[in-house]
């Protein structure tokens, strides 16, 4: 049986809140602003919303069966065979989300930073430091989140607030931007953003108070607060014609921070954090690759997968031609289809467990700080 540690629902909240802030820091604001034009903040909170009650029967089930995870329950409620189907939608929801941050973030990389870095060097780099962060273990990872958390949470906060002296609220308006039918489907479509949640599922076993909803709930929270805020303060500085042509929109805001001769051109003073966002996504998706695969085969390691997962996250990266395609098939294929896996699966597993009364009767949710 795996055995990866304790951590408790803080750090593993921590962890989930990582996974799912770090599209903000690439193209997807911009592809709210093209979706919702001036009500591109409402779409997220929308998405939020979704996310938020589309989690909750996957909260439900797991607290049938606390002592598991979502690759055992699927199983015991369904058998191997079908349930094999599950874990593959489960694996391929982490690898494909895995592979497009990885490709975008190297490309990135590369446009802002290291120009004459080779992308497959960028890719290569961001990998080795994944795969030594799941080496370590789940422990490590969860706690080292959570020390980040609070310089994170304020850097964020500065690149949001110190660019005011730009700010029209006149960009806000009209509030409901591209209709409110338009607002509600995007918002529906992007609630996968959300998806990573899943993750408390799959370490569940590991928690120190078994209940996922508490940690799941505030991860969504304040994940929500944080790219809400970050798309108002993006809309209020930059009209949707120019937000929705940026490339990286949380970078041009950094930029554009100025107080005096000595105060200026910040943006390198959080590159670490928005680099370190995306060593945390990948890591995550690695992670989580391995303990779907090590568990759904019953062994007692995992980590023999790290490497070989580490190479197949970097060739289905590559797939993509270019960085436009790659962003793309992000946004407009992976954000919009990955609900299924993350959301739907996971429902239909906890309609299997109520009709078939297998598990224990639900208790109470467990909070984000259980220890």
């Amino acid at each position: 049986m795996l055995n990866e540690g304790w951590v408790d629902g803080r750090e593993a909240a921590t962890l989930v809140l990582a996974a799912m802030v770090t599209e903000s820091f690439l193209t997807f604001p911009a592809a709210l602003a093209d979706e919702g034009n001036t009500a591109a903040w409402l779409i997220m909170l929308v998405a939020a919303l979704a996310g938020a009650l589309a989690f909750l029967p996957l909260a439900a089930l797991m607290e049938r069966f606390p002592d598991k995870s979502i690759i055992e329950v699927g199983e015991t409620l369904l058998g191997p065979r079908l349930n094999a189907i599950f874990v593959l939608a489960f694996l391929a929801f982490f690898l494909v989300t895995t592979a497009s941050i990885l490709r975008q973030y190297a490309e990135r990389t590369v446009t802002v930073a290291v120009p004459q870095l080779p992308i497959s060097a960028a890719m290569i780099g961001m990998l080795l430091g994944a795969v030594v962060a799941c080496t370590i273990g789940l422990e490590a990872m969860a706690r080292s989140a959570w020390l980040m958390l609070y310089f994170s949470v304020a850097a964020s906060l500065l690149v949001m607030i110190l660019p005011y002296p730009f700010w029209n609220p006149s960009y806000l308006f009209p509030l409901w931007g591209a209709g409110l039918g338009k607002i509600i489907t995007a918002g529906l479509l992007r609630s996968s953003l959300i998806g990573e949640v899943l993750l408390l599922a799959l370490i569940q076993p590991a928690l120190k108070k078994p209940a996922i909803r508490g940690p799941g709930l505030w991860s969504i929270l304040v994940a929500a607060l944080i790219m809400v805020c970050g798309q108002l303060s993006m809309q209020a500085t930059f009209p949707v014609p120019v937000l929705r042509e940026m490339t990286m929109p949380s970078f041009e805001l950094a930029k554009l921070i100025y107080f005096g001769r000595f105060v200026q051109r910040l943006e390198p003073v959080f590159m670490p954090l928005w680099a370190m966002a995306g060593l945390v996504k990948i890591s995550i998706g690695l992670y989580a690759c391995s303990v779907i695969i090590t568990r759904a085969l019953k062994l007692p390691y995992r980590r023999p997968f790290n490497l070989p997962l580490a190479i197949i996250v970097m060739a289905l990266a590559f797939i993509p031609a270019n960085v436009t395609e790659a962003v793309w098939v992000d946004l407009y294929v992976v954000r919009r289809y990955a609900w299924l896996p993350a959301f739907v699966l996971p429902a239909l597993l906890w309609v299997a467990a109520r009709a078939g009364h297998k598990g224990k009767a639900p208790g109470g949710g467990g909070g984000a700080g259980g220890g």
